[in-house]
């Protein structure tokens, strides 16, 4: 009867098996590793278009509020800021940009003369971390030749800086409000 010795047979992973192994775990690593970093970055994204949609709903709905109860827009020419809108029977407010703000001001008349709009106290329609441009506000009349149905009011909200890819959001909203 004859003996093998089986003894020859080495024990642990050949360079082969190692490098395979090593391979596999690292590709493992960074398919798994970006797709941490994509959901993060989703993430921010979705949330400074959120905030930004936040802020467009807002304003909307303030100046929907508002405009219920004006009973005149009044056009002074030169752009946005000098469109008065009155609310009888005492009342009137203005909206403007300030330093990249929205801001409405309301003053109320006392015997018939209203103070200056820029001695009212300025109430902000944005967050702190959304900046307001290129606001419009339009009267419109209708078919019918009637003045004061209303404004269509535009404006441009930016969250972040335009560098950040995934941290950056910027909106142009346009809407008619109709007053009732």
């Amino acid at each position: 009867m004859i003996y093998l010795n089986k003894k020859n047979k080495s024990e642990g992973f050949s360079l082969v098996e190692t490098l395979v192994y090593l391979f596999i775990t690292s590709m493992l690593l960074l398919m798994i590793a970006s797709l941490v970093v994509n959901i993060f970055n989703s993430k921010r994204l979705f949330k400074s278009e959120e905030v930004v949609a936040r802020n467009a709903r807002y304003i909307m709905s303030f100046m929907l509020n508002k405009l219920h109860n004006v009973g005149t827009i009044d056009d002074l020419g030169g752009g946005s800021q000098n469109i008065m809108f009155y609310v009888p029977p005492d009342r009137r407010f203005n909206l403007a940009i300030e330093d990249e703000n929205f801001v409405y001001r309301e003053t109320q008349a006392t015997d018939s003369v209203y103070p200056d709009q820029s001695t009212a106290v300025p109430y902000l329609l944005n967050s702190d971390n959304v900046r307001v441009s290129d606001i419009i506000l339009t009267p419109m009349s209708d078919n019918y030749g009637q003045t004061n149905q209303g404004v269509i009011l535009s404006f441009t909200l930016t969250y972040g800086n335009s560098e950040d890819k995934y941290g950056y959001a910027q909106r142009t909203y346009s809407t008619f409000l109709s007053i009732r």
